[in-house]
C-alpha cells in the first residue's frame, strides 16, 4: 500500500519521503513491530561515557590523610601553593594531574593542577583563617571597624549583632 506525500509546488520528493511512500503500513514501526537497526544489534561497549552526560570534570579520588585542591596555573599561583606546603598529585602515568578549566588571559587554555597538603596542615591553615575572621567580626561588633577620629559612630550598649543567616 502506497501513501501519498504532500509537497509544495515544484518540490521534488526527498529520499526519505520516497521510502515512506513505498513502505507498507504493516511494516511501519510500532511496539508490536519495532525497527531493528544495525546499532541495536551491536554488543555494548565497556566503560562507555555518553556524550553530554552529567559528570564532575574535576573529580579525582581522595587520598586519606591529605586535603586536595585544584590550583589554576595563573602567574605565581602554583609557586605560592608550593610555598604553602602543597605538592603536585601524580597520576598513574607519573605526571602531574592537570585539567583544562577555562581560557587564560592571553587567549590560550587555562590549566589547573591538582595539589595536596597533609590534612593536619590544612586544618591548621583553616583555623588560622577562622581566627582572623573572628577578630574582624569582634571589631565590627564593637563598632570599631575602620573607625576614624570624630566620625561620631553610634554603637548600642549591647554591641552590634552579626547574623550569619543560619
Amino acid at each position: 500500500m502506497e501513501q501519498e506525500i504532500k509537497r509544495g509546488p515544484g518540490r521534488p520528493p526527498k529520499y526519505h519521503e520516497q521510502a515512506v511512500a513505498q513502505t507498507a503500513v504493516s511494516e511501519m514501526p510500532s511496539p508490536a513491530n519495532p525497527v531493528i537497526t544495525e546499532a541495536s544489534t551491536l554488543p555494548p561497549r565497556p566503560n562507555r561515557k555518553p556524550f553530554g552526560a552529567l559528570e564532575q570534570k574535576l573529580a579525582y579520588p581522595a587520598r586519606e590523610g591529605f586535603h586536595r585542591h585544584w590550583f589554576n596555573d595563573s602567574p605565581g599561583r602554583i609557586v605560592r601553593a608550593q610555598e604553602a606546603g602543597y605538592d603536585h598529585v601524580k597520576g598513574d602515568d607519573g605526571k602531574n594531574v592537570t585539567r583544562i578549566v577555562g581560557t587564560a588571559e592571553g587567549g590560550g587554555p587555562l590549566s589547573a593542577y591538582l595539589m595536596e597538603i597533609p590534612e593536619e596542615w590544612w586544618q591548621a591553615d583553616m583555623a588560622e583563617q577562622q581566627k582572623q575572621v573572628n577578630e574582624k567580626e569582634d571589631t565590627m561588633r564593637r563598632g570599631e571597624l575602620e573607625k576614624q577620629s570624630g566620625d561620631n559612630r553610634y554603637v548600642p550598649a549591647q554591641g552590634i549583632k552579626i547574623s550569619h543567616g543560619r
